[in-house]
């Protein structure tokens, strides 16, 4: 049955509001669509989400997470096809730097290029038009030294002065992990530059 058969405007239009929030973002746990379009309590939410199950696919992973099938793609004109990857908890952990913050710009998997380097940021965001950017990068089960080269090309990034010469002020390192012992890790390879290490108890 389609979306636009026997429902209410209003079902009709939060249901494709969260079909439009997945597709955006990949993988969404229920408490980030309860808190991304306020569905009231996690009872509610999780009818609302069982409900939508058709247009929906869904594991658990600490709590259920939640993406497009073939027939919600198909419902909204998606051709981004989602599947369960070991990447799935990178982008839960990103995502919800996104609800904690809501940002006004958000630009995930941003590149920057200078000679012969490249960098990707988890995410280029400002909470605020105007405002300073800040860089993501989310820790989760990669090596530390992974983590020290790709701090390594912030710094060098940040010694050209070409951010600062095209966009202003160089933007503030923001990384999120998964626990204290890593953070504490992150925060010494840090040292010196404007940085700062979250959990993701932080948020």
């Amino acid at each position: 049955m389609s979306l636009t058969i026997n429902r209410t405007q209003a079902k009709l239009a939060r249901w494709i509001a969260i079909l439009h929030s997945c597709d955006r973002f990949g993988y969404l746990t229920t408490s980030q669509i309860q808190r991304l379009h306020d569905l009231g309590g996690s009872r509610n939410t999780t009818r609302i989400l069982n409900d939508m199950s058709e247009f929906l696919s869904s594991f658990r992973e600490g709590e259920t997470v939640w993406y497009l099938n073939a027939r919600g793609r198909k419902e909204i004109g998606s051709q981004t096809q989602r599947r369960r990857t070991l990447h799935v908890n990178h982008a839960i952990i990103r995502n919800e730097v996104y609800v904690a913050l809501r940002p006004e710009q958000w630009r995930e998997e941003h590149t920057v290029k200078w000679d012969d380097k490249t960098l990707i940021a988890d995410a280029l965001f400002r909470v605020k038009a105007g405002g300073p950017y800040a860089f993501l990068e989310v820790d989760n089960t990669q090596a530390m030294a992974q983590n020290e080269r790709k701090i390594g090309l912030y710094r060098e990034l940040c010694a050209t002065g070409r951010w600062q010469a095209k966009n202003g002020p160089f933007p503030q390192l923001i990384y999120v992990t998964v626990s204290e012992y890593r953070q504490k890790r992150l925060t010494a390879l840090m040292d010196g530059m404007d940085a700062k290490v979250l959990t993701i108890a932080d948020l």
